[in-house]
């Protein structure tokens, strides 16, 4: 009672109301001395001019009490001496109240190793005091060396309490656990963590063996306590001592006034929910998000231009659902708003202006509901568009809801280029495995995806080190290869010699640090099935077929039209197939037909160069013969008959851009290839093969 009162006249004081506060203080002094009780009577005059709020008659009539309280203790004369209470002054008074802090019964630490221990005696002659520690050990110090090297503990400090009244904590600690996490935070300036609120209960206060079920409640308890403020983590909880009580619901409540939009809001929530422990307090703080939520809503009708975005509103409806309960707007129906442009036009992308991953897949689920009857199409002519976080739910989705077969669709759009869409590219494989594409007309043959799935394998090695995401999908593709699946093991069934030679190239190509399980793999398939494939003999570098050798300006020809194709005319290609879904029935819709066959011709060709680009390489690279025709010579030829001198440059497919230049791969040259000077090779010509003397060989590369 007396505490309480005494914080109401701190109150008073820090309002700059201490003469109230003094007037409160004297009647309540006066009362508790007619009642008998001196001593609370003397701690509330000690606390109330600790607070600033004093004068003469208090501090003599506090000397009084000291008197009545401590005038047998043989230590009184000394302290009276030390701090000159004779002089009748706060100052003296004040000072008297910490030196008795040091006599018999009381608790004083020692901070460099000594700990906590208790003042059993005082010899006013040696001016010795006695203190018994927590460790068993009793030791006798000067007064000054007590006074210099200890700190007095407050009647209500965990350490003394732990000497003195350790009944009362355990109670404290059964039927106010919230306290016991309040004490132990005074001793780290106003915050603990969860560790350190087990250092300083656990085994002392509450028994080792029932810390878990006691910690639980306590977790709970502090959450609804209003001089608490919890912080961190539900597992790792951080406790800040308040200098003001508030509820978890007010502070939540007072921190949405400190967020600029709605979506800031529903995050804050969140994080107040995962906080609270308590049901009851979950429940207050829900009701808070649902009127936040009403109220944007409320502000959205009136100005559909302004106010909060689709996807905050979006955000706020899923998670009040997360939690049972329903907003007066449907999910589906924001989820909508969200995605489709005024047109129809579906915007993949926007999903990602939700705020949590949980909120994005909530949303996925909501695809049939929020677009409608032909929402399988629409999904799956842009499911290459959907963004890394959801693309593969939503895949999931319209396997689950049996549109899978849908899915191959892709296939010639996703397997030319892994690179671009390395998940879609897995995923595919994946369905390919699970039988998804089964009795599908277009569905490649295994040996065509693993050839697709060994590029991506390729590529995510390229830059697992530095993507994590690329590192992990490795991994799936990995067991989707070699694991219980046993795509690899499909596909080498009855293989032929070139596609398993293939295979060897791309991982040879993939460099040293590709997985070992799959090269393991491929080196036993060639040795027990064509063990000639890793011993071929040396041939010219221009008949190996699985390359296509080019210079260095031919290779960027190349990639500067596989960008125009891939980053432009597919492209628009994807966004005139949107447009065409958004007519509605698609079975009699030219325009998606038109769409359709168009982007069948330009994935097909994207699927090509691709390949042809991934297989090339530089013919300056090459060991090129001195006296012989090959890639990057000029050969001069002398037709036979009419005499005719012919010079020509033999090059790439990509370099020929004029007619002196030939491509190697081209039947012009494949007389010529590999003929030494002097000798005689054929061209073709529109009346026939012309032989022609090789006269003479000039590098040019």
């Amino acid at each position: 009672m007396v505490s309480n009162y005494a914080d109401t006249l701190d109150a008073l004081c820090e309002q700059d109301m201490a003469s109230k506060a003094l007037g409160m203080a004297t009647a309540m002094i006066d009362s508790l001395v007619d009642k008998g009780d001196k001593t609370a009577a003397m701690e509330l005059g000690f606390r109330t001019m600790q607070s600033s709020a004093h004068n003469d008659a208090l501090v003599n009539k506090v000397i009084d009490l000291i008197e009545g309280q401590y005038g047998e203790a043989a230590w009184l004369p000394v302290l009276k001496q030390r701090s000159s209470l004779s002089t009748a002054t706060v100052g003296a008074v004040l000072e008297f109240d910490q030196l008795r802090r040091y006599t018999e019964g009381h608790v004083v630490y020692h901070a460099a190793g000594w700990g906590e221990g208790i003042v059993e005696g005082f010899d006013p002659e040696t001016q010795e005091i006695t203190v018994h520690f927590s460790t068993g050990r009793r030791s006798p110090f000067p007064l000054d060396t007590l006074l210099d090297s200890f700190k007095p503990l407050a009647n209500d400090d965990l350490r003394a309490m732990k000497l003195l009244h350790m009944e009362k904590l355990q109670d404290e600690a059964a039927n106010t656990p919230a306290v016991m996490i309040r004490r132990a935070a005074s001793l780290y300036r106003g915050t603990i963590t969860s560790t350190q609120v087990k250092k300083e209960l656990a085994g002392s206060v509450i028994e080792t063996k029932k810390w878990a079920t006691w910690w639980k409640k306590a977790k709970t308890a502090a959450t609804k306590d209003p001089w608490l403020k919890v912080e961190g983590t539900t597992t790792r909880p951080i406790f800040v001592l308040r200098k003001k009580p508030v509820s978890l619901v007010d502070e939540a409540s007072a921190s949405l006034h400190h967020q600029n939009n709605l979506g800031e809001r529903v995050v804050v929530l969140r994080e107040y929910v995962k906080r609270s422990e308590d049901p009851e307090v979950r429940e207050q703080i829900l009701e808070l998000a649902g009127n936040t939520l009403e109220q944007a809503l409320l502000e959205k009708q009136a100005n559909p231009e302004g106010g909060a975005s689709h996807a905050h509103i979006l955000d706020g409806i899923l998670f009040l659902e997360e939690h049972g309960r329903k907003a007066s707007v449907s999910a589906a129906e924001e989820l909508r708003a969200l995605l489709l442009e005024e047109g129809g036009l579906l915007q993949p992308t926007r999903i990602d202006m939700l705020a949590t991953q949980a909120s994005r897949e909530h949303a996925v689920s909501l695809l049939p509901q929020a677009l409608g009857g032909d929402w399988a199409p629409q999904c799956v002519a842009t499911l290459t568009d959907w963004p890394a976080t959801v693309v593969e739910k939503v895949a999931d989705k319209l396997v689950e809801t049996q549109h899978g077969p849908e899915i191959l669709a892709l296939w010639n759009r996703v397997a030319p280029y892994p690179k671009r869409h390395p998940l879609m590219t897995y995923l595919l494989g994946k369905y390919y495995s699970d039988g998804i594409f089964e009795g599908q007309e277009s569905c490649p043959d295994a040996v065509t995806i693993v050839r697709v799935l060994l590029h991506l394998g390729r590529v995510l090695n390229e830059d697992r080190k530095s993507n994590q995401l690329h590192g992990r999908l490795l991994n799936r593709l990995l067991s989707l290869l070699t694991g219980k699946r046993g795509l690899l093991d499909k596909a080498i069934d009855g293989i032929s010699r070139d596609d398993l030679a293939q295979y060897v190239g791309i991982v040879a190509r993939a460099g040293e640090d590709f997985p070992q399980e799959i090269e393991t793999y491929l080196d036993r398939a060639v040795d027990r099935l064509y063990p000639d494939i890793l011993a071929e003999p040396e041939i010219p570098f221009w008949e190996k077929d699985e390359y296509i050798f080019t210079t260095q300006d031919g290779l960027k020809r190349i990639k500067e039209d596989y960008r125009v194709l891939v980053d432009v005319k597919i492209p628009e290609n994807a966004q005139a197939i949107g447009a065409a879904a958004s007519l509605g029935d698609l079975s009699e819709n030219s325009e998606w037909e038109s769409a359709m066959e168009e982007q069948r011709n330009l994935t097909g060709r994207a699927q090509e160069m691709d390949g042809e680009i991934s297989s090339a390489k530089l013919i300056e690279d090459q060991q090129i013969p001195d006296d012989t025709v090959a890639p990057g010579q000029k050969i001069t030829l002398v037709e036979e008959g009419s005499g005719k001198t012919l010079e020509y440059r033999l090059l790439g497919p990509w370099d020929a851009t004029d007619e002196q230049t030939i491509n190697y791969r081209a039947p012009l040259a494949k007389g010529l290839l590999g003929k030494s000077i002097g000798e005689v090779g054929e061209m073709p010509s529109p009346s026939g093969p012309v032989k022609v003397k090789i006269e003479a060989v000039e590098r040019i590369v």
